[in-house]
């Protein structure tokens, strides 16, 4: 017992004195904020690790400013239409604030639900940082570049790695398009 208590105190001695040391390093590697009235003071937190638990400044503004719903389109000939295959719907992208912020990819029958993270936007470009609770993989990224003609390109990406890229229309101009409907299918 005599030895745990006193291997107790050593360590936490340890402790203490590396802890004195470091708190006088930092002291002295602190820019003075006196020194300069327009030097701004320093960030108590790295930048990396801001960005990675802060939603963008703008976040709901730039949700708020976007259509939200896409209707999946495809060529065919010079034209495109609204395509529906024979056992499934047309794809397409929605995005709904429900308590959460959320995208709905809805593909045929099946539909993806993520919880959108985080919105960056650049130019007419957009990118969702999404997180679904069930993937085995949490990293995916959506980014929606929008064209002049109500059209833009839904880019889906699993990492690093881009999956796909779908040509989609805003769903207000959906009827702008030819819809075609490919008969049932038979088994």
């Amino acid at each position: 017992m005599m030895k745990s208590s006193f291997l107790q105190f050593f360590l936490l001695g340890l402790l203490l004195l590396n802890s004195a040391s470091c708190n006088s390093k930092n002291d002295t590697a602190k820019p003075s904020t006196t020194d300069s009235p327009s030097q701004k003071p320093v960030s108590e937190k790295p930048k990396i690790l801001q960005a990675e638990t802060k939603k963008t400044d703008n976040f709901a503004e730039i949700f708020q400013s976007l259509p939200k719903e896409w209707i999946m389109l495809t060529q065919e000939n010079e034209k495109y239409i609204i395509y529906i295959p024979c056992d499934y719907q047309n794809q397409s992208i929605v995005l709904n604030k429900n308590g959460k912020y959320t995208l709905e990819h809805a593909i045929g029958q099946d539909a993806y639900y993520f919880e959108i993270k985080d919105i960056k936007k650049q130019g007419n470009r957009y990118t969702f940082e999404l997180y679904e609770e069930n993937a085995e993989k949490q990293n995916i990224q959506y980014t929606l570049d929008i064209k002049d003609n109500n059209q833009a390109i839904w880019g889906v990406y699993d990492g690093e790695r881009k999956i796909t890229n779908i040509l989609t229309t805003d769903a207000r101009f959906e009827s702008r398009y030819k819809t075609v409907e490919e008969p049932p299918c038979l088994e």
